[in-house]
């Protein structure tokens, strides 16, 4: 392993295991907001908790999560530390939050083999999944969502979003993983068909030749935003010779120079909550640079066959958290961790280091 990675890795895990409590895995512990269970920050951290073998934690995460789970399948976009669950159902932000669940329940278990939660976590991942469909209201294979409702949720967006739908695959694909290890082969196959539905109306509606537009309402929208495509390249939404053209069109417009920027071009003013306009909020989903986007372009790079591109990936990413000796949140134009009177990088980050985690795994392991 290359001595910057490494030392990146010893600060990654530290700071991934200080988000641990013996309920779960919390956003982060410097400020109020983030030392709480988030779920898409949670799950995202889990891949990396799964390699270091921490796999008691991510079950307890699990069990946390699902214990709150509401009737209708929806799981918490956000638990605070006396557990107390939030919904956020007006603007729809648990749809990802139910999506990664479900993946992150079928990733925990093909570490494991437990097949015993998996038995016990089925029925929830079956109204998870569920209530997903029920997001499809136009009955097209893809989700529709409100706005603010993804983890982008300070750009407004609405309709068939990317990001969003690359998860809703992979949720279904997961559980049809986990209808098979249930031996239940007709949820199998019903819910392996509707992946291959996603999947296929993915490609037909967002990609463009080049990359996947962001998203579509009453129109199509062309920008590029990093996390739906390079979450496509390592889903399995785009075949090799997408992939390297997606990671093509990020080395063009340099997304890449403090890895990773989150979109281009930038998005209009009008898209922004006005509250935000003077603050650096502003930027925070449009512009500004994240860490765990970077460790997702080096995993990308290296399911393409691109492997030195992608162990540079790495080390950039490395850097960051060495220069710093923490895995912050997000980074601004001039690659310093955001520092302003109301937004402040969130450090320690389990999101960053959970999937720093992972991608020195993966380049590791090739």
């Amino acid at each position: 392993m290359h001595p910057g990675v490494k030392s990146a890795y010893e600060i990654s895990l530290n700071d991934l295991r200080r988000c641990y409590t013996n309920r779960g895995i919390v956003a982060g512990r410097k400020s109020k907001r983030f030392n709480q269970y988030w779920a898409r920050h949670s799950f995202f951290a889990s891949v990396g908790a799964l390699v270091l073998g921490d796999t008691q934690q991510v079950k307890q995460n699990l069990e946390l999560f699902a214990s709150l789970q509401k009737r209708n399948g929806v799981i918490p976009n956000q638990i605070s530390l006396d557990l107390k669950p939030r919904y956020r159902l007006l603007v729809g932000s648990v749809i990802d939050s139910t999506a990664l669940f479900v993946i992150s329940l079928s990733e925990y278990v093909k570490k494991t083999n437990d097949k015993a939660f998996a038995a016990k976590m089925f029925p929830k991942a079956k109204k998870a999944v569920d209530f997903l469909l029920s997001k499809d209201r136009d009955n097209n294979a893809l989700i529709e969502e409100r706005v603010f409702a993804n983890w982008a949720e300070t750009v407004l967006k609405f309709g068939n979003v990317l990001y969003t739908n690359c998860c809703f695959y992979k949720a279904l694909k997961e559980f049809s993983w986990l209808a098979s290890l249930q031996k239940n082969e007709k949820l199998q196959k019903k819910f392996e068909g509707f992946a291959k539905k996603t999947k296929n109306k993915i490609n037909q509606l967002f990609w463009d030749g080049n990359y996947y537009i962001d998203w579509i309402d009453f129109r199509r929208h062309d920008f590029f935003s990093s996390d739906g495509n390079l979450l496509a390249i390592d889903f399995g939404i785009a075949d090799k010779a997408q992939g390297q053209m997606i990671l093509n069109k990020i080395k063009q417009h340099q997304l890449n120079k403090i890895p990773l920027k989150t979109n281009y071009p930038t998005y209009p003013v009008w898209r922004i909550p006005p509250t935000l306009l003077p603050l650096l909020e502003y930027h925070y989903h449009n512009g500004f640079s994240w860490p765990w986007l970077g460790c997702l372009n080096a995993i990308a790079l290296q399911k393409v066959g691109w492997k030195k591109d992608a162990k540079h990936a790495l080390r950039d990413v490395a850097f960051l958290i060495n220069q710093n000796g923490i895995a912050h949140e997000v980074f601004n134009e001039k690659g310093k961790p955001v520092n302003g009177l109301f937004l402040k990088s969130e450090r320690p980050f389990s999101w960053t280091a959970g999937f720093f985690i992972r991608a020195a795994n993966e380049l590791k392991a090739k």
